[in-house]
């Protein structure tokens, strides 16, 4: 499946809001899954949001060229996120697409507004013991890395 957007304009900022994309150098889950949980609450109304993996940023916007992931990484991520999309509550299920972009590889994460809302995600989605706090993911995307 394509992206329903064009990648150079995701990453230029002209095609979605500011508040709307997050890009991550490399694949931490526990940060990701914050923002997946933040996107499916759509507490704002925006219709969602994208994350950006392997795009370093600063201020807020994309460098360039971007940093890319190891293609390699992408088998183990997709079984990944089966397995941490189940420890949502309610389950939610983002879109993943992989893109081409500066000669590297990047993954796009679509994570439309949910319709089962209010979402929750363990604080630490790795960790061995899980745990759900009460704090909805609203606050904690944007007061995490």
């Amino acid at each position: 499946m394509r992206l329903p957007i064009n990648i150079e304009e995701l990453l230029g900022g002209r095609a979605v809001e500011g508040d709307r994309i997050e890009y991550k150098t490399g694949w931490n889950p526990d940060a990701i899954y914050r923002s997946v949980c933040a996107f499916a609450n759509d507490f704002d109304e925006t219709g969602g949001g994208y994350i950006v993996v392997g795009v370093k940023e600063v201020n807020g916007r994309p460098v360039r060229p971007v940093i890319g992931i190891d293609p390699n990484q992408i088998e183990p991520i997709e079984k990944d996120m089966v397995g941490f999309n189940n420890l949502m509550q309610p389950y939610y299920q983002p879109r993943l697409y992989i893109e081409e972009v500066d000669g590297q590889t990047i993954l796009v994460i679509k994570v439309s507004a949910g319709e089962r809302r209010p979402y929750k995600v363990p604080d630490q989605i790795t960790a061995r013991q899980k745990t759900h706090k009460n704090i909805n993911c609203y606050i904690i995307k944007f007061n995490n890395p």
